[in-house]
């Protein structure tokens, strides 16, 4: 999927058409993160105004479309990146930028570790990157490669709850699932599984916890318009939602000619017990 965005970007710039928006909700719903293009924009959720952000880093702002964002575990890290190679790291109490990372590719996706100490960043070329947020100025603007795709664009970034691991989903159809190591910089060699099933490129990722399960389970939604429920320690599936069907799409009808729509985003509320998925041209809620 984000080849596809990379490439109509490339074009939308030609024609000044603005990218895809994102948006991000602060795990504990103070703020709303939007990207549109390459603006960003947030907004407190409790004051209902909008937040003035500050850039300390030193870095360029973001000149390009803005292709992932994030906020950390607990709310306070919030990263974005994209088009113009930026990985820029924010504090969200108050918000301003601390860090800002050149890539050597455009940047497809972004995800903060629970502790907060890295973030990881994925380029077009399928490399994932891990930065520090903790140390000196200088430190905190490089980063070192983690593991690679093999040429395949990576879509989707995620770190399991516990931090034991960063799941990574590409155009190829695949998930990986790797342990991430104590020091990240000498990079990331151990492989726990690989979640394979799906039939088109994997677009999104998601981990559901609940009380019975706080290590959490690995939600995947693809362009094949199913959304699927994965153990991650053992890559095994546990259980498949033909999206499509169950929100009585009429281009899900079981007609050859007919294409269900991609599943484009997941996420998943604090208990567990609710899913969001959102579909081209249409948006679900699923009840898990």
């Amino acid at each position: 999927m984000e080849e596809t965005l990379i490439e109509e970007g490339e074009s939308n710039r030609e024609g000044g058409e603005v990218s895809p928006a994102l948006i991000a909700v602060h795990p504990l719903e103070k703020s709303l993160a939007v990207s549109i293009g390459s603006e960003l924009r947030v907004f407190d959720l409790i004051e209902d105004c909008s937040i003035s952000l500050v850039d300390d880093s030193g870095g360029p702002l973001h000149s390009d479309s803005i292709r992932a964002i994030c906020f950390g575990a607990n709310g306070k890290l919030f990263a974005s990146a994209g088009d113009d190679k930026l990985v820029k790291v924010w504090t969200t109490n108050p918000w301003r930028c601390i860090s800002t990372v050149i890539a050597e590719k455009r940047v497809s996706a972004v995800a903060i570790s629970h502790d907060g100490l890295f973030v990881s960043f994925a380029d077009k070329f399928g490399v994932v990157w891990v930065t520090g947020t903790d140390g000196d100025h200088e430190a905190k603007e490089k980063a070192s490669p983690l593991f690679g795709h093999y040429c395949s664009i990576i879509t989707s970034l995620e770190f399991s709850p516990d931090g034991r691991f960063i799941v990574s989903a590409d155009r190829d159809f695949k998930i990986r699932v790797t342990v991430f190591p104590k020091n990240p910089f000498s990079g990331a060699h151990e492989i726990q599984s690989f979640c394979l099933g799906h039939t088109e490129f994997v677009s999104c990722l998601s981990f559901v916890c609940t009380q019975e399960h706080p290590q959490g389970f690995l939600l995947s939604g693809s362009g094949d318009s199913t959304v699927r429920l994965w153990d991650v320690r053992s890559g095994s599936l546990l259980d498949t939602c033909e999206v499509g069907s169950e929100a009585g799409l009429s281009e899900c009808d079981g007609k050859e000619e007919n294409v269900c729509p991609a599943i484009t985003d997941i996420c998943t509320s604090a208990d567990g017990s609710i899913v969001a998925v959102g579909i081209q041209r249409q948006v679900t809620v699923v009840m898990t």
